[in-house]
């Protein structure tokens, strides 16, 4: 690598967030990189919130184009950043001279006028010699993306996903609630098959807390099922750090989706569950090693959950394997570590 230009990671959060990352990026190249952060996760709120987003996705990495004789490897940690960077540089022809990244790459179809503009933007945009590589924490997610997009395997670097180790800071938070089963999330959650499963006569006595802003449950919901729309970001720490046990049930087993939310999980040493097929029943959990997989069968996953739940020295040996494996690979630093040897390898 070009030893005189600067090798950056594009972030649309506060740098700290991401400065584990980098450590690990710069441990594995053996070269620095400097961390330039855009805020643009406002949230996924109202029209304007969502064009204020829109536009910075836009506006920002051309901030970067304009200065692009400055950088080496450009890692755009923000997907957005990366590919507006290398559609810039498609559009006015310019030399390529940078080693450009998308960090955990995602895309799904959408339908409707809106999904046929999409994907014609995002072929158009990841299509091109300006964008190296695309990472992405699943092989099977890897077809899915060349079918859709035709783009070729060989640009995509599979790594797990990674994220900060904030353990020691939150180990002594409480929640308002003991004894119960955590499942969180927002995206591609198959929160009404929990609550089937939690219907089972071997569950009745087992509290589950189901905790998202935008599902709605579809039925009645059981007496040890609790609903919570209200639980905020920084107050998620709590719940996960007093739980038992943390479920997360995959809708669509092809998307990669529920990373956060699962590592997050292993990063307070509790046993985790997630539904197979999915992305991350193939990259982070071995079945009875580091946590459990359960098939879409509620009869049969309750028996498995059940059994795990009067099982405590099980528990805590699960729990402590999904700490022991988060550090070793899925913690920030670890990701950094594993992308850039594959960046810089190639």
């Amino acid at each position: 690598m070009t030893m005189n230009r600067t090798n950056v990671i594009l972030t649309d959060c506060p740098k700290g967030e991401v400065k584990d990352f980098a450590e690990g990026c710069i441990a594995a190249a053996n070269e620095q990189f400097e961390i330039i952060s855009s805020i643009s996760n406002w949230g996924h709120g109202g029209m304007m919130q969502n064009f204020r987003r829109y536009a910075a996705y836009f506006s920002f990495p051309f901030k970067i184009f304009l200065k692009r004789k400055r950088y080496n490897v450009i890692l755009g940690w923000q997907q957005f950043y990366a590919i507006n960077f290398a559609l810039f540089c498609r559009l006015f022809h310019v030399r390529k001279r940078n080693l450009v990244v998308a960090v955990n790459f995602t895309y799904k179809r959408k339908g409707g006028l809106i999904g046929k503009i999409y994907h014609r933007y995002m072929k158009f945009s990841c299509n091109n010699k300006y964008l190296d590589y695309f990472h992405v924490p699943s092989y099977n997610y890897v077809k899915r993306c060349c079918d859709d997009l035709g783009l070729n395997e060989s640009k995509f670097i599979v790594t797990g996903f990674g994220v900060p180790d904030t353990y020691e800071q939150m180990k002594n938070l409480k929640a308002s609630l003991n004894n119960y089963t955590l499942s969180i999330g927002r995206s591609n959650r198959d929160f009404d098959f929990l609550v089937n499963v939690w219907k089972q006569d071997c569950l009745k006595n087992k509290t589950l807390v189901i905790a998202s802003d935008t599902w709605k449950p579809t039925m009645p919901l059981p007496e040890n099922v609790i609903f919570r729309n209200d639980i905020k970001y920084n107050e998620s720490f709590a719940w996960f750090n007093c739980c038992d046990l943390c479920i997360t049930p995959i809708a669509d087993g092809n998307i990669c989706s529920g990373d956060t939310v699962l590592l997050t999980g292993m990063m307070f040493a509790k046993p985790v569950v997630v539904t197979t097929p999915s992305t991350l029943a193939e990259m982070y959990v071995k079945d009875g090693v580091n946590g459990i997989c359960i098939t879409k069968a509620p009869t049969d996953a309750a028996v498995k959950i059940a059994v795990l739940l009067d099982d405590k020295q099980q528990m805590q040996r699960l729990g402590m394997s999904a700490r022991h494996g988060f550090l070793d690979e899925f913690s920030r630093r670890s990701m950094g570590v594993s992308l850039c040897k594959q960046i810089f390898l190639k």
